[in-house]
């Protein structure tokens, strides 16, 4: 079974039932285990035999929900495997879950993902567009940003599968990603029938680290355990993901990823992850980020429970420099104004749109 650490359940069970360790009675069973099903931990839950006598037989209640986790996970599966039928398995790599799944759980359906993210590299996205239309699969527009032309990521659905192509990690004035790099730096691995390539070590630790700073840190619990789980598998890579963060201007996600998971789960606090941290941003930085910034996802339950101004502090705070903020700011709000001009042109053509209140609804929640 997939190594969880100790601290996992007693932190899932605090956050769902406001409790110690372990849940007592049905209806603390009954919202620890949907908690965990939120967090899309559930499947791990259920393989795991080292538990409370009370936590084990209350698991037979929830055999249906982890029999949907397979379910989901041969779908998806079906998904990949189309998408890579259509594009070819040398057009993009595995990104997220999508990659973890394969990469770190003993068994890929432990990992659930609401959909499939794969990376290409931007110059080959119009071709693969143009190639799933052709196929029966055209764009799907989720929210307004979609419709901003160099967005970096794009909707597919593949085979009743929400594919997401990503041709970056985020809006790329956020950082100074090298993407070239990552592209010739790709693996290829085969696994479960699923063969392709994904990123190397090193960038999918920063990679990963990067996306938890994105959501501001507040992101469902297994991104946490995933990037858990890819430090003990990859601690060697450290000293190459510290120079490697400072090239790419992320020193402060890469940091905030390392304090905070090594702070969860303690067996992680090794003396290489210390020596990490050490060697990213100076001391002052550091305190500032640990005591003002970083949320402890402990105790604040994900999705931006804090609030819209605390989200938008620790936004900026953990970009690394104080141009980029500006550069932005000022990104996203011509990214709006230009979305919503193209997708007035687009309805106005007569293009197969969603409903525009599904769209702002959409956007509202999107990470």
């Amino acid at each position: 079974m997939t190594f969880v650490p100790p601290e996992l359940w007693p932190i899932v069970c605090r956050l769902a039932t406001s409790r110690d360790w372990p849940p007592r009675g049905d209806a603390d069973l009954a919202v620890f285990f949907e908690f965990a099903n939120h967090q899309r931990l559930l499947p791990l839950l259920m393989v795991d035999d080292d538990l409370p006598s009370e936590v084990i037989a209350a698991k037979a209640r929830f055999r249906a929900l982890d029999a949907l986790s397979r379910r989901r996970y041969e779908l998806s599966r079906a998904g990949v495997l189309e998408l890579q039928r259509v594009l070819g398995a040398d057009a993009f790599l595995f990104y997220k879950g999508s990659d973890y799944r394969h990469r770190i759980y003993d068994s890929p359906e432990q990992r659930p993902m609401a959909d499939v993210d794969v990376y290409l590299p931007s110059a080959q996205l119009s071709t693969a567009l143009k190639k799933l239309e052709i196929a029966g699969y055209p764009r799907k527009y989720v929210d307004f940003a979609g419709f901003w032309p160099w967005h970096y990521e794009v909707s597919v659905v593949v085979a009743d599968v929400h594919v997401e192509l990503h041709r970056g990690f985020s809006q790329r004035v956020r950082a100074a990603i090298d993407y070239d790099g990552i592209w010739q730096r790709r693996e290829w691995f085969e696994r479960d029938g699923v063969s392709g390539y994904r990123l190397s070590p090193a960038d999918a630790l920063l990679a990963h680290a990067f996306g938890l700073a994105k959501d501001e840190f507040t992101p469902e619990l297994n991104r946490y355990l995933d990037f858990f789980l890819m430090l003990r598998r990859y601690e060697g890579e450290l000293d190459t993901c510290v120079q490697r963060a400072k090239v790419w201007q992320i020193e402060r996600p890469f940091f905030g990823a390392l304090h905070l998971t090594s702070t969860m789960f303690p067996v992680a606090n090794t003396a290489a992850v210390r020596r990490a941290m050490d060697g990213l941003l100076d001391p002052p930085t550091r305190k500032f980020l640990v005591e003002q910034i970083l949320p402890d996802p402990t105790v604040e339950l994900s999705g931006w429970s804090s609030g819209r101004r605390i989200q938008l502090r620790r936004k900026f705070a953990l970009m690394d420099r104080h141009w980029r903020k500006v550069a932005f700011l000022t990104y996203s709000v011509v990214a709006a104004a230009v979305g919503r001009i193209f997708e007035w042109r687009a309805r106005r053509s007569g293009a197969r749109l969603p409903p525009r209140s599904m769209v702002r609804s959409h956007n509202r929640f999107r990470a």
